[in-house]
C-alpha cells in the first residue's frame, strides 16, 4: 500500500479509501463493514424478486481495494451476511469470497456482527472474532459497547445527505473511525439531519464523504446541519 496515495485520507495513521476501507499500511490490512452478503436471498426468502448481486458487487469493488496493493489481511468489521438465520445460498457465497480472497493472498477475518448469529453454522465459515486488535486499536461490529480506548466500528451505515444527493461517509475522531457500510443495500444513519448516538457526544468526529475517486473533509459533525443551510435561512 502507498501511503502517498492521493485518492485516500489519511488519519491517525489509517487512509480512509474511497472503495468504504480503513487502511493500515504497516500491518498490510484493510477493514470494511456491513458486507450484508446474501442480501438478494433474504429478501427472496420474504417474496421479493432480486436478481443476484451481492457477491458480484463485492468482488468489484474489493478489487479496486486491493489493486492499490499490501494488503494481505481483510478484516470486516460485522455484518458480512444480510441474514442472521442459515441460508444456504449465502454461505456457498462466503465460502466463494473467500476462496477469491485465497487466491490473492487475502487471509478474511470477520469481528462478529448482529447479522452474522449463523455464520458459524456454514460449511466453510472464515476466522470469526468477537473483536480483532490492529494497531492499538480494536475493530469491532458496533452494536455493542465499545472495547478498548479506541475504535474501528460499522452497523451505522452513515450516510452523508444534502442538496438532494446521497453519499457514504466516515465518522473520524482522536479514537473513533465509524466506517460507511461496503454494501450498497444498505440503508443509512443520515449525518446532517439525523440523531447521532450519545456516546459519539465527546468524540470530536468529523465528516470524511466518498466523493467519484476520492474523498472531502466536510468538517465537524457537531456544526455540520448548520454550515450545509443556505445563508438565508440562517438566523444571525
Amino acid at each position: 500500500m502507498n501511503p502517498d496515495d492521493a485518492a485516500c485520507h489519511p488519519h491517525e495513521g489509517w487512509l480512509l479509501s474511497p472503495e468504504g476501507a480503513a487502511i493500515r499500511p504497516e500491518a498490510a490490512t484493510a477493514v470494511v463493514a456491513d458486507v450484508h452478503l446474501g442480501y438478494e436471498w433474504a429478501r427472496g426468502a420474504a417474496g421479493d424478486c432480486i436478481p443476484a448481486h451481492s457477491l458480484a458487487e463485492t468482488r468489484a469493488r474489493l478489487e479496486r481495494l486491493l489493486a492499490r496493493g499490501g494488503i494481505r489481511r481483510l478484516i470486516v468489521a460485522g455484518d458480512l451476511v444480510e441474514s442472521p438465520r442459515p441460508c444456504a445460498r449465502t454461505a456457498a457465497d462466503v465460502a466463494r469470497l473467500g476462496d477469491w480472497l485465497a487466491a490473492r493472498g487475502v487471509d478474511l477475518v470477520v469481528t462478529l456482527g448482529n447479522h452474522d448469529r449463523s455464520l458459524a453454522a456454514s460449511p466453510r465459515p472464515p476466522a470469526i472474532r468477537p473483536s480483532e486488535c490492529v494497531a492499538g486499536w480494536t475493530v469491532q461490529h458496533g452494536d455493542r459497547p465499545r472495547v478498548g480506548e479506541r475504535a474501528v466500528i460499522g452497523h451505522h451505515h452513515p450516510i452523508f445527505r444534502a442538496s438532494g444527493l446521497a453519499s457514504p461517509c466516515y465518522l473520524v475522531g482522536p479514537s473513533l473511525i465509524v466506517l460507511p457500510a461496503f454494501s450498497a443495500n444498505a440503508a443509512g444513519l443520515d449525518v446532517v439531519g439525523g440523531a447521532t448516538p450519545a456516546a459519539w457526544a465527546d468524540a470530536g468526529l468529523r465528516c470524511v464523504v466518498a466523493a467519484g475517486e476520492g474523498l472531502l473533509d466536510f468538517g465537524p459533525i457537531a456544526t455540520l446541519a448548520e454550515r450545509l443551510r443556505p445563508a438565508a435561512a440562517r438566523v444571525d
